[in-house]
């Protein structure tokens, strides 16, 4: 399978919990944007969802965790993805006032 890669901008202490393997998922807001980035069909998002249907995600394999935004995305790490999902974050994974609301999941294997 070919390598598909998405970037993700991180602050700490995030990124150092993603680099030491106390975290192993990122959550993004479900907004435009990261519904454009996520998924294949980005105009279908919102119906499929409200039908319960299955979201189509795009195929990523990997993901390159950039810690902050520096010009060459140095320091980085690399995670190989297990899926792409939506839900409600993990205390302790994130900022609290996250706990209430769904989120893309992106969770590492």
């Amino acid at each position: 399978m070919e390598k598909k890669t998405l970037t993700l901008h991180l602050a700490e202490p995030w990124y150092s919990m993603i680099a030491n393997g106390t975290k192993d998922e990122e959550y993004r807001e479900i907004k435009p944007h990261w519904i454009a980035r996520l998924i294949d069909n980005p105009s279908a998002f919102y119906l499929k969802r409200a039908m319960g249907k299955e979201l189509d995600v795009k195929s990523f394999t990997h993901a390159i965790i950039v810690k902050g935004y520096p010009k060459n995305n140095d320091p980085h790490i690399e995670r190989e993805i297990e899926s792409i999902t939506i839900g409600k974050p993990k205390k302790g994974l994130c900022p609290d006032d996250f706990l209430d609301k769904d989120y893309f999941i992106i969770k590492f294997k």
